[in-house]
């Protein structure tokens, strides 16, 4: 059993040895990765980049539309027959004199060419034009601030899969101790037993401990590898990448106020900024939707040049043209009630972006108190827990100093054992919540990149 819980150990050392040879990965390492491979993030990029292109569209309705165009064409006519009034001389008044007879023309054919320029102004849409800008300039702000949300989010879930290997790498090395307590129990038992001081029982007991405080350390140990994986997936990679990260973590609690918290996410949550935002571009969709109502003034300009002769088209050109230019007024008085419709739809949706606003405020307030209450329920649980530690280590100092003098019994020992290695398994994951709901909680209000110090 001696060798059994070494060879554990020699395993675990070997595989950090291993892990040496790879880079050290500090957090701020893991999320710069993530922020480069992280699918969904650059989904949020292409996103923000389509709404870029929304604005560059927007412009189209008062820039000029200007087309050019070039046309050629052989028009062939074959011989025909027909009657026709042709005349055959002179009255004596002086009249033309028509006899109708049948007349036949030759088969003929001749070549048209004509090449041309138009421009069209749009002069006034009733207010679309411009309120399309306004809308696609706001859509593209909240596009902007969706790509900061979903960073945020990002940098969230690697900090909280980070910390949490950091966890699962203490919780580790808690269970270790506790297997190398029950070895050194094991041999305490073992050899006092052999001089007559305990019954085998206690030996045997010892080595049922030793087991179970192996398979604990096991199941760690996969936990352990799964927590890697998720890292890894977080930042994009593959999950069976070999991941070594830094273990020095310095975590000062702060005391934070619920109202600070609250002001700042009004001012930098960046959904709620968006939310606000898409409240305003509905505003201008009913504006949208309203100009369909109102006249709409263009103006137009052509010009053409057309001739028999191909040169004659790009020569000559004090001949051979035409344009035109001209003002016109269009509006539209029925159109089913397709307007109608358009218009009272857009502002059913504004009134739908309004409560989806509210309802993101409330939503929003109400995690950031739960929060706030869970941060600083699990700041007062760490302190405990510290005391707790203490307490637990002179128990099983006392429980072990009376089974080796012979005034106490194994089962007091172990359970002195269990309750010290439980009080170090409660702290470390009490301390690592404390830092991954604090890193919660400065997302949820827009902040997470100052608190991991990335700006």
């Amino acid at each position: 059993m001696k060798f059994f819980s070494v060879g554990f150990m020699f395993l675990f050392m070997l595989s950090l040895a291993g892990y040496s040879q790879n880079e050290v990965l500090s957090l701020k390492d893991c999320i710069r990765i993530a922020l480069e491979n992280n699918v969904d993030l650059n989904t949020s990029r292409n996103l923000a980049r389509i709404a870029q292109l929304g604005v560059t569209d927007a412009y189209s309705r008062i820039l000029p539309v200007v087309n050019a165009n070039f046309s050629g064409s052989k028009l062939k006519f074959g011989e025909s027959t027909y009657l026709s009034d042709v005349p055959v001389g002179v009255d004596s008044l002086g009249k033309v004199i028509y006899e109708q007879r049948l007349v036949t023309t030759e088969g003929r054919e001749r070549n048209s060419y004509s090449a041309g320029v138009s421009v069209t102004q749009n002069i006034f849409d009733g207010g679309y034009w411009w309120n399309n800008i306004r809308r696609s300039k706001v859509l593209n702000e909240a596009g902007q601030y969706d790509l900061k949300l979903s960073e945020n989010q990002v940098i969230k879930y690697v900090a909280q899969y980070y910390y949490n290997l950091l966890r699962n790498i203490k919780l580790l090395k808690v269970d270790s101790l506790a297997v190398k307590r029950s070895q050194d129990q094991v041999d305490r038992a073992q050899s006092m037993f052999e001089i007559g001081s305990v019954a085998q029982v206690d030996v045997y007991r010892a080595r049922v401990n030793l087991g179970q405080d192996q398979i604990t350390y096991l199941n760690q140990k996969n936990t352990l590898r799964q927590s890697e994986q998720l890292l890894n997936l977080a930042m994009g990679r593959d999950p069976m990448t070999p991941l070594v990260i830094d273990t020095v973590v310095v975590f000062e609690p702060r005391t934070v106020a619920l109202q600070e918290l609250f002001n700042s996410a009004l001012q930098k949550q960046p959904g709620l900024q968006s939310q606000k935002l898409r409240v305003k571009a509905a505003e201008f969709s009913v504006a949208l939707a309203k100009s369909a109502f109102l006249p709409s003034l263009g103006a137009r300009f052509s010009y053409t040049r057309d001739n028999e002769l191909l040169e004659k088209v790009y020569s000559d050109f004090n001949q051979n043209w035409s344009y035109s230019i001209g003002v016109g007024l269009s509006w539209n008085l029925f159109r089913g009630f397709s307007d109608h419709v358009n218009y009272q739809t857009s502002k059913i949706q504004l009134k739908n972006s309004r409560l989806a606003y509210e309802d993101y405020q409330r939503t929003l307030r109400s995690d950031i108190r739960n929060l706030y209450n869970n941060y600083n329920a699990i700041l007062e649980i760490v302190e405990i827990n510290k005391r707790n530690l203490e307490a637990a280590r002179e128990e099983f100092r006392l429980a072990d100093e009376r089974y080796r003098l012979g005034s106490g019994t194994s089962l007091e020992l172990r359970e002195a054992q269990v309750n010290l290695t439980q009080a170090e398994q409660i702290l470390v994951s009490a301390e690592y919540n404390a830092i991954i709901t604090y890193i919660e909680l400065s997302e949820t209000i827009g902040q997470v990149k100052e608190v991991i110090n990335l700006e």
